[in-house]
């Protein structure tokens, strides 16, 4: 049985494959779009065919996927996209090899134990040189993700992820209830759809063209509407960013990425994540001390499931 397994992380937007031989090893990144295949199963057939590999039986030890969903009994149904995944048929389909399926941000979560000076860019606040206690990987794209990784004791790490994107999200002041009002939830608005809904709360129904996350924060030093978006995200992400702090004790760090969360980083008011981040009552002056990264490393989920042996369902 080889050494090399395949490892995916199955997104609303995009599917994203590479091979593994070993922890912090990763080869032959492929990424497709999510929407331009019928099903998991084809996408994968196309990336074992685009990388010469052929049958699976001989040199695939296995598979680690990551999927955007909650995953139960060794099954997940993509949140936003048709796609359903299913471990024991993925593994007939790779001729009988071992193989895992977590949530996507249980995939980051691996890697926060693992994550280097380099592969991080400070978010305001404070910067410690050791993390050695619990941390948050907070996601945002397509939607919207948590995982928190706990020490257990020497080298061993617990990652729990949830379905933070689902919590209510209700306006605190009488700005943030006029743009987004009630009712939503903390992905309705910290997503690439959000985006696009608090852009056109501010533009107030113009014609503004594309509303995709980066074209809006591109345009946020010319148009004024782009410019109140990326303000009202900054203070929103900071402060459900804190409250996923206290509520997981990661107090050594709240690690962000995501494609919507890059394009994000470019024109973040830090001020403003930080001033929402640390408001927390009592809580401010531990909160104050409790770092925020941007997690720059490429493939930030790929690489976490290097570092997980692949399980049954």
């Amino acid at each position: 049985m080889t050494g090399r397994r395949i490892v995916a992380d199955v997104g609303g937007t995009r599917s994203r494959f590479g091979i593994s031989r070993g922890p912090g090893d990763l080869s032959e990144i492929r990424v497709y779009p999510t929407a331009g295949q019928s099903s998991f199963a084809e996408a994968l057939a196309t990336y074992v065919i685009d990388i010469g590999a052929g049958p699976a039986e001989g040199w695939c030890g296995g598979a680690y996927i990551a999927a955007a969903g909650p995953v139960d009994r060794g099954a997940v149904q993509l949140t936003n996209a048709a796609w359903s995944i299913s471990a024991r048929e993925v593994s007939q389909h790779l001729g009988g090899v071992s193989v895992a399926l977590v949530n996507d941000l249980e995939a980051v979560g691996l890697l926060l134990p693992h994550l280097q000076a380099a592969d991080l860019a400070p978010i305001g606040g404070v910067a410690r040189a050791e993390l050695i206690g619990s941390r948050i990987a907070v996601n945002v794209g397509t939607g919207f993700g948590a995982a928190t990784a706990v020490r257990v004791g020497g080298t061993q790490w617990a990652i729990a992820a949830g379905e933070a994107g689902h919590m209510s999200l209700a306006p605190t002041t009488a700005e943030e209830a006029a743009v987004f009002g009630f009712g939503r939830t903390v992905e309705d608005l910290l997503s690439g759809v959000g985006i696009g809904r608090l852009y056109a709360s501010h533009a107030r129904g113009a014609v503004r063209g594309d509303r995709a996350a980066d074209t809006v924060f591109a345009a946020a030093a010319t148009d004024p509407a782009a410019s109140r978006t990326a303000q009202m995200f900054s203070r929103l992400l900071g402060r459900i960013t804190g409250d996923l702090v206290l509520a997981t004790a990661a107090w050594d760090g709240a690690f962000l990425c995501g494609g919507v969360a890059k394009a994000w980083f470019d024109v973040a008011d830090v001020g403003a994540f930080r001033a929402a981040f640390e408001d927390k009552g009592p809580m401010r002056a531990r909160m104050s001390s409790v770092p925020t990264f941007a997690i720059i490393v490429p493939e930030p989920a790929l690489l976490g499931l290097t570092h997980a042996a692949p399980r049954a369902g």
